[in-house]
């Protein structure tokens, strides 16, 4: 008997088993189905969120859209977002101690902070110590500009070198206006900012022609002005800042009164992006 009672026992025990390894294996199997259905949900709901953000920062939608609101909708948009940068030595960095402190690589550096989606930002720097703007064109730097395919360009405006190299004012509004041909013809659906140089301690000094950079700026903006151009004057943007900082100009360049050092590259960054969160 005894014997008989083990076994049934032990059966009892079997069966207590089998039915509790099904009974957690229905649940288990449950608790697999909602953690699905609930994944799922999150997945729907993240999908309708970006497709929210996408018609909110869709350029049609915008017409006074800030350059950072158009980077994050192209970069929901495309597997990539490219950047152009062309100019002269205020693209190259000329000044600064290194590239990172230049007002392009703080720049790239910071728009790739500010929005997730723009960590894969690419920044292409096509920036030329010493070219004027005929520089550019007979050393077809546009044309590489427009090989990039950008999504935005940024033409610094090399005024200060036509300037020194005493191009003519009816030269540098010639030049301007087939730079932009150029990259409104070939890049139909890029952004293009054009930017002026930096402040320079000797902005009235008179070149060959009787002309001072001043001069430069003032017939460049007229064309820009002429055809709607987006511009921003990085000269008049960087001294609003100095007396805000109660700095001086000499502050902000080396040695040679023209070219920014770092203090001067990292107020030139601090305008372009205070512009880039502009309506």
């Amino acid at each position: 008997m005894r014997k008989y009672g083990l076994i049934i026992i032990a059966g009892i025990c079997l069966a207590v088993l089998v039915f509790g390894h099904l009974h957690w294996k229905n649940i288990s199997q449950a608790a697999g189905v909602e953690a699905r259905e609930a994944e799922a949900k999150v997945k729907e709901k993240e999908k309708e969120e970006r497709e929210a953000l996408m018609q909110s920062l869709k350029p049609e939608n915008n017409e006074q859209q800030p350059l950072i609101d158009y980077l994050h909708y192209k970069s929901l948009t495309q597997d990539r977002v490219t950047v152009s940068l062309v100019g002269s030595n205020g693209t190259t960095g000329t000044g600064a101690s290194k590239t990172s402190n230049s007002w392009a690589g703080r720049l790239e550096k910071s728009l790739r902070a500010d929005r997730d989606e723009l960590e894969t930002l690419r920044f292409i720097n096509h920036g030329h110590e010493g070219y004027s703007t005929e520089d550019l064109l007979e050393g077809k730097k546009i044309e590489a500009v427009i090989q990039d395919d950008p999504d935005l360009v940024i033409f610094e405006n090399s005024l200060i070198n036509n300037h020194y190299q005493s191009l003519s004012l009816e030269q540098t509004e010639k030049d301007l206006k087939n730079i932009m041909t150029k990259l409104q013809k070939e890049l139909p659906n890029a952004k293009i900012l054009i930017i002026s140089p930096n402040p320079v301690a000797n902005s009235k000094t008179e070149n060959s022609l009787g002309l001072n950079y001043l001069d430069y700026i003032k017939a460049s903006e007229k064309v820009i002005n002429t055809n709607k151009w987006t511009y921003m004057n990085s000269k008049e943007g960087i001294e609003k800042k100095l007396k805000k900082k109660n700095l001086r100009l000499a502050d902000i360049l080396t040695n040679d009164n023209i070219h920014p050092n770092d203090q001067g590259h990292y107020i030139w960054f601090e305008t372009l992006q205070e512009y880039f969160k502009l309506k």
